[in-house]
């Protein structure tokens, strides 16, 4: 449920920055507008890194239970008073500065979450079912962008422009209070996991974020990789493409986003099936697999798009965003959280994510918007951008030990692997199973 809240809050911020932002926030909807508004939807990933990797250390020192309530609160109620910002007409250059601050603490508490719910849903899984298990945070994340885009959809589809432009987009926002209540119902019932239970007496006195990158820098630098290659994916296909095939092109919003709704919808059972597989045959295959498809399949996306045609737009979007997130998001959080051990897990995870979603991820719609205006308006060199990404994601990913069959040496355990284990194989922390 928190995860459905991180995803619900940043779908509705890119999408908003993608159709209103522009013109309410920055005083027009030209190139520079659409800059502007890309550009405070990269400010919220920059964010990210120092909200996660904070609120990190307190999680893997304190606890994950009451660091993921935090999350949430500062998360949701950011989301929730950007519904209530006056525009740039109504006090000028101060709405953009507030649309920022507020797109900051959103950030902050973002950066956390995600890797905290990896770290809970990776802790509380079996060995034979970590992957599977750990898909269901992400699987989420496209229940929370199927729930905002689906608000979108219907409220383009049934107001009118200037009526969505006067106050219909302001609507989503204000509803994310509703799912910050049901998601704090269930987050105070969670259980604090028994393998941080176990560990709780040795994470004391420690800075579990110094140990990961002394520790396991190796693996780090290659979970990075894979993060810059897997992140920006999902921005291009998720805010960039409805901006472009709607802007730059001539597709209908409405179709665009019914497009974008059906990917993420098949985007959450592509999920659970990966992890699925991945249990039964390893972590790198699929990860590898995805990265290789970003290599050949960036062009014939964009070659989708420039036909206009709706149902072959949608099958572009449906293929960028199911084939290579449903081969990721869920897998990548079984592997890396098997490669750190319980005193420096959501450090690690946060690290290895969260600065390749601030570098490469949240600016990834700016860059694009850039270069389509380079190209002449040509999306070629955006699908260059994206082969050379995925390029970087093989070769991270090439790196990156089989957590697998490590996994099930000691039941319930999740793999230590020091900085001397290198390809030999990593020690094996015994942890309880949960």
């Amino acid at each position: 449920m928190g995860t459905v809240i991180e995803w619900y809050d940043f779908t509705l911020y890119g999408l908003a920055a993608a159709l209103v932002f522009a013109p309410l926030f920055f005083g027009g909807s030209d190139l520079a507008g659409t800059l502007g508004a890309f550009a405070t939807f990269a400010v919220g990933f920059l964010a990210r890194p120092f909200g996660g990797l904070l609120l990190a250390h307190y999680g893997d020192r304190i606890g994950r239970k009451g660091t993921l309530l935090f999350t949430l609160l500062i998360m949701g109620g950011a989301t929730t008073l950007i519904g209530f910002l006056p525009t740039y007409d109504s006090i000028g250059l101060w709405a953009p500065v507030l649309l920022i601050v507020l797109r900051v603490f959103q950030g902050a508490g973002a950066g956390a979450e995600f890797a905290g719910a990896m770290t809970m849903a990776s802790e509380s899984a079996g060995t034979g079912r970590r992957a599977f298990t750990a898909g269901f945070p992400g699987a989420s994340v496209y229940v929370g962008m199927a729930l905002a885009t689906s608000t979108f959809a219907v409220l383009t589809g049934v107001m009118s422009d200037e009526a969505f432009i006067a106050w219909g987009w302001r609507v989503p926002f204000l509803a994310s209070v509703v799912i910050i209540g049901i998601a704090l119902y269930f987050r105070f019932r969670v259980k604090e996991t028994a393998a941080f239970e176990a560990a709780e007496e040795d994470a004391q006195g420690r800075a579990p974020l110094v140990e990961a990158v002394r520790g396991h820098w190796r693996f780090l630098l290659a979970g990075m990789a894979l993060f810059v290659f897997a992140l920006p994916w999902v921005y291009i296909v998720q805010t960039f493409s409805v901006s472009y095939t709607t802007g730059t092109l001539g597709v209908n919003p409405t179709h665009a986003l019914i497009g974008l709704l059906a990917a993420m919808l098949l985007t959450i059972p592509a999920t659970l099936a990966s992890g699925a597989l991945a249990d039964r045959i390893g972590r790198k295959p699929l990860l590898m697999g995805a990265a290789v498809f970003g290599t050949v399949f960036a062009f014939p996306m964009f070659m989708l798009y420039q036909t206009e045609n709706s149902l072959l737009v949608a099958l572009g979007l449906i293929l960028g965003l199911a084939v290579i997130q449903g081969a990721t998001i869920g897998v990548s959080a079984a592997m890396i959280a098997e490669i750190f051990p319980t005193r420096m897990r959501w450090s690690g995870i946060a690290l290895s994510r969260e600065i390749p979603a601030a570098v490469a991820g949240g600016t990834a719609p700016m860059v694009a918007t850039w270069l389509v205006s380079v190209g002449g308006g040509t999306p070629w060199l955006v699908a260059g951008y994206l082969v050379v990404l995925s390029l970087i994601g093989v070769i991270g990913i090439r790196y990156l030990p089989e957590t697998l069959v490590r996994a099930t040496t000691v039941d319930g355990a999740a793999p230590e692997v020091p900085a001397s284990a290198g390809a030999g194989g990593p020690a094996v922390e015994k942890e309880p199973s949960a």
